[in-house]
């Protein structure tokens, strides 16, 4: 076994439910950059795998004391249960996260690592992801326009690196959160502990949720390169379009309370905006599905955050079924 010389100073948590096919790769990729003296430490959450999920990383844990495996003994059943119970483990100054299918480049930790070293009034990095497919092959990537969408909130600190500024929330809220899950690194000691949470209302926005509470804490640093591989297939829980469109309104409802006292009248009028067109979209998937009732109350909810006719037409119309195509 690899001895353990010295306490972590970077903690990678990696949740994981029945992922055999993928888990080697996403291991691997993490131990192939991490020293052996053991400052680096991979722990893995099983949410009560069926399959051989634990075996794997039992034989891992036995021959490598940086990977850790821990257990729940009840299914949480959502990413935001299964990532709340690795940060009580958490040991690192500095904290990445990886889903069980995805998988980082060799040069994730070192890059941001010595970025959030040279900027200490940053909160944390995070950087563009390539999409790929069940077998790995090149999709498009996460962020392809945000260095020119983003503009007006980042200043260049070197080639491809660049440096948000102390409004960067309110692109988050008004045009979408940016940071990818398995982008980011985070300065733990830099912000207040209870800010390290997901919320467990979420099903899929609980990781735009807490980008948005680290906004409001200091400033970031935006990497324009890939450094983390993200895998799209049939199980992703965001391909639940309905779940997707309730939760998204759950965020940007919440994050209008709470960003609200520092935004600009032009940024909260855009913020409104947006939360009626998710309303209006939820409105006609609810009423695809025939519930009336729900898709009635959505567009309602429409016309509410933005006044405008249009989304009573379409609850008027919503107490009919939609015509068959």
């Amino acid at each position: 076994m690899t001895a353990s010389l010295i306490a972590p100073w970077l903690s990678v948590l990696v949740p994981v439910y029945n992922v055999r096919d993928y888990l080697t790769e996403c291991i691997e990729s993490v131990l192939a950059q991490a020293p052996d003296d053991g400052g680096v430490e991979v722990l893995l959450l099983d949410d009560c795998s069926t399959d051989d999920t634990v075996a794997i990383i039992e034989g891992y844990a036995r021959d490598d004391a940086r990977v850790r495996l821990i257990r729940r003994e009840t299914r949480g059943g959502r990413p935001a249960v299964t990532k709340n119970t690795g940060l009580e483990h958490v040991r690192g100054r500095y904290l990445c996260f990886l889903d069980h299918d995805d998988y980082y480049h060799l040069d994730k930790l070192a890059t941001q690592v010595k970025l959030l070293e040279a900027n200490p009034d940053c909160v944390a990095a995070f950087h563009e992801v390539q999409l790929v497919d069940e077998g790995g092959a090149p999709l498009n990537c996460y962020l392809e326009r945000f260095v020119s969408e983003a503009a007006a909130h980042q200043t260049l600190l070197e080639p491809d690196v660049y440096r948000c500024d102390e409004n960067f929330f309110a692109f988050q809220v008004v045009h979408y959160a940016a940071i990818h899950t398995i982008s980011v690194m985070i300065a733990v000691d830099r912000v207040p502990r209870d800010c390290l949470y997901f919320d467990t209302r979420y099903q899929v926005c609980d990781d735009n949720d807490l980008w948005v509470r680290l906004g409001l804490e200091g400033r970031m640093i935006y990497v324009d390169r890939i450094l983390s591989f993200y895998r799209q297939h049939g199980t992703n829980i965001t391909r639940n379009q309905v779940k997707v469109q309730e939760d998204m309104l759950i965020y940007m409802t919440q994050a209008f309370e709470r960003v609200q006292p520092r935004m600009g009248q032009a940024d909260q009028n855009a913020l409104k905006a947006r939360i009626a067109h998710y309303y209006s979209d939820l409105g006609w998937l609810y009423r695809r599905r025939r519930e009336r009732a729900k898709s009635v109350g959505a567009y309602l909810k429409a016309w509410q955050w933005s006044s405008a006719g249009a989304h009573l037409v379409h609850a008027a119309k919503a107490c009919f079924a939609p015509r068959a195509s």
